[in-house]
């Protein structure tokens, strides 16, 4: 997820036609579903605002109008990235403007229309790594719930060669995931269809070690994450829930303990 603060200062302008160009970028944007948009309620203080409301006669002003009211509110202010980034930690955070002439925002923190707002986001894919995977896993991987200890275990293979292995698989199976759209959870028809292999694990192996595939879940309890995806040396042991048609993955790591090894 990521937050967008509406930012008065790159905001106002004398002219309103100005006024009305920039905020019609604004509400243009492709805004992903779980990305917040912000304002703050001195925001309504800009005097351009009353001439909007007073005197809006055609649709791109309507739509200006529906744009402002739908961003949800902050009760904090924020001017500049130190500010949004302490209270919003593990997100990535930029701002919404016309002119950020007169700010201290960098400018790949500036956001004046779709352009702007898909090069943020497309940065901050290309920037991921071992640091911050686990504050970008629900953007990244929408469809898979990370949980367990799977956040220490990516810390721990860190820069290594693994790492690439680990992210290039969870967005095939993201993909896979996100196709499951009726009946129980397939492996075999997404191991016919996506270049992943899942197995089960043999019974003999789940009556003496299965206990070493039980993990957490995040809103409590625990299941066994007997499916596994296998790749090279590492393996992802996860739980599908029939219910969400979302999956847990609750281990990311060296092979588990086996009958046969």
């Amino acid at each position: 997820m990521s937050n967008f603060f509406l930012l008065n200062e790159a905001i106002s302008t004398n002219d309103y036609n100005t006024f009305l160009d920039g905020v019609k970028e604004l509400f243009l944007i492709d805004k992903r579903e779980d990305d917040l948009f912000l304002k703050h309620e001195s925001f309504w203080k800009i005097d351009l605002l009353n001439q909007l409301y007073m005197n809006y006669t055609n649709q791109d002003e309507n739509a200006i109008c529906i744009f402002i009211e739908q961003l949800k509110p902050s009760e904090e202010y924020f001017n500049n990235s130190n500010e949004i980034d302490n209270v919003f930690i593990e997100d990535e955070n930029g701002f919404l403007g016309i002119d950020f002439i007169n700010t201290e925002i960098e400018p790949e923190r500036q956001i004046v229309n779709n352009v702007s707002y898909t090069i943020f986001n497309q940065i901050n894919w290309e920037n991921i790594d071992f640091r911050n995977l686990w504050k970008n896993r629900i953007k990244l991987f929408p469809s898979l719930i990370l949980c367990g200890e799977v956040k220490n275990q990516i810390e721990q293979i860190g820069a290594s060669g693994y790492f690439n292995q680990i992210v290039d698989k969870l967005k095939i199976f993201n993909e896979a995931v996100d196709n499951w759209k009726v009946g129980s959870f397939s492996y075999n028809d997404i191991n016919a269809n996506y270049a992943l292999r899942i197995s089960p694990e043999s019974t003999t192996t789940m009556n003496r070690f299965g206990n070493e595939r039980r993990f957490s879940l995040p809103n409590g309890g625990t299941e066994l994450f007997e499916l596994h995806i296998k790749t090279g040396d590492l393996r992802f042991h996860f739980f599908p829930d029939n219910q969400t048609r979302k999956v847990y993955v609750g281990y990311i790591g060296a092979h588990l303990p086996t009958v046969t090894n």
